[in-house]
């Protein structure tokens, strides 16, 4: 195998990361994943998200913000502020040498800044320009509305009021308005890309947290425009099939889904619980989605007490039947599916400090490091690309 295959699929690539919090440099670090050179620009004193906690101590006791350290693995550090007109000879320049200039400020903050999409073009007509906002450039009603992950979940259908308590309730607690937008923001980059390698000009790239957790609602939306039925997130039974959810065991939880005929026979055979597969009024999803708690909970709820979380859903995986136990944070750290997928890295934090963070579940091969490693601190690497940009001083300040 040669040296040119291992090459990491973004070798080659400048990213400019101006972007904060969350869904800017999770997308970034995705891309310095993919073997991208990501330069993030940082104000002076650094990005916001540095000081944010929890906070860790390296081996020295310095702090270092795990909410920065979990999305900014990979990156380059430059200081330079776009709204100084010192500065802005060596901000073009910077420009000018990238592919990439990726951004999640409000829309009308790079246009106020004379870095409007013309600009841009002006100084690199192949750059492409992504930028990542709660509701998109284009005009809307909402363009204007400051946006968390929430405020996009929220307005998506994602959070919706549950039956058993009319209480709202978010369907996953995670951060999904932010990475859902962040993954259509690579691909969107990676397209442009592509598209540029024929028609040589970058393009514009608009993603709109909204618009992405509207995607991922689109199974609610089909359900409710198509027939009439809204999804009740959170419902304890499937509307069409059962059991199908989250179960409690002898020492945990786990979650079963039988979503077919053949699983539900796989099911009861694997538990013993035969006389509810030859039940007529079980064989299909929505007659077991009815006659769920009365006829099926009771039984599969003494099977279940009396089997321990992940016996349980071996011997059901091992059967045919989709199911996993439900982790936490710490087994995860511990899971030796996630170790040998290389979803756990382990990452050199300050002296003698270390995270482990979660991988990039991208795998292309054959591949070389699967994830990009190492920490900068603000401005560590100014005078380096600086200097590479203005070879003719022999000293490079920002101020140039």
């Amino acid at each position: 195998m040669t040296s040119t295959e291992l090459l990491p699929p973004l070798d080659g690539v400048r990213v400019l990361d101006f972007s904060r919090y969350v869904s800017g440099p999770y997308a970034g670090m995705l891309l310095a994943d993919a073997g991208a050179e990501v330069i993030k620009v940082e104000p002076e004193g650094g990005e916001v998200s540095r000081s944010l906690p929890p906070m860790m101590q390296d081996g020295e006791g310095s702090e270092h913000s795990t909410y920065f350290l979990r999305l900014n693995r990979g990156k380059k550090s430059v200081v330079l502020d776009p709204r100084s007109a010192e500065q802005r000879p060596a901000l073009e320049r910077l420009i000018a040498s990238a592919d990439v200039l990726l951004e999640n400020f409000r829309p009308g903050a790079f246009e106020a800044w004379g870095l409007g999409w013309e600009e841009l073009q002006r100084i690199n007509p192949r750059l492409t320009y992504a930028t990542i906002t709660g509701f998109g450039h284009s005009p809307s009603p909402s363009r204007d509305w400051p946006a968390f992950n929430l405020v996009a979940e929220a307005m998506a259908g994602v959070v919706a009021r549950l039956p058993e308590g009319d209480q709202p309730a978010r369907a996953a607690g995670l951060p999904f308005g932010d990475s859902m937008a962040s993954l259509h923001a690579v691909n969107g980059i990676v397209m442009s890309l592509l598209r540029r390698a024929t028609t040589g000009r970058g393009s514009r790239v608009d993603i709109a947290m909204y618009d992405s957790m509207l995607s991922a609602n689109e199974w609610s939306i089909a359900c409710q425009s198509g027939a009439g039925l809204e999804v009740e997130l959170g419902a304890t039974v499937h509307p069409w099939f059962a059991p199908y959810g989250f179960f409690e065991a002898q020492d945990g939880w786990l979650c079963i889904c039988v979503a077919t005929d053949g699983a539900w026979q796989q099911f009861c055979a694997a538990t013993g619980l035969d006389a509810l597969g030859r039940d007529e009024r079980l064989s299909t999803g929505t007659g077991r989605a009815t006659y769920f708690h009365d006829v099926i909970a009771p039984p599969m709820a003494e099977w279940l007490a009396a089997t321990p979380a992940k016996a349980a859903a071996t011997l059901l995986a091992d059967a045919g039947v989709p199911a996993a136990p439900l982790q936490r944070p710490a087994d995860l750290l511990e899971d030796e599916q996630a170790r040998t997928r290389d979803m756990l890295a382990v990452h050199p934090v300050g002296n003698g400090g270390s995270i482990t963070l979660a991988g990039n579940p991208v795998r292309i091969e054959p591949r070389s490091a699967p994830h990009a490693q190492g920490f900068s601190s603000t401005g560590q690497h100014t005078d380096e690309i600086l200097g590479e940009l203005f070879p003719e001083h022999a000293t490079p300040l920002s101020s140039h």
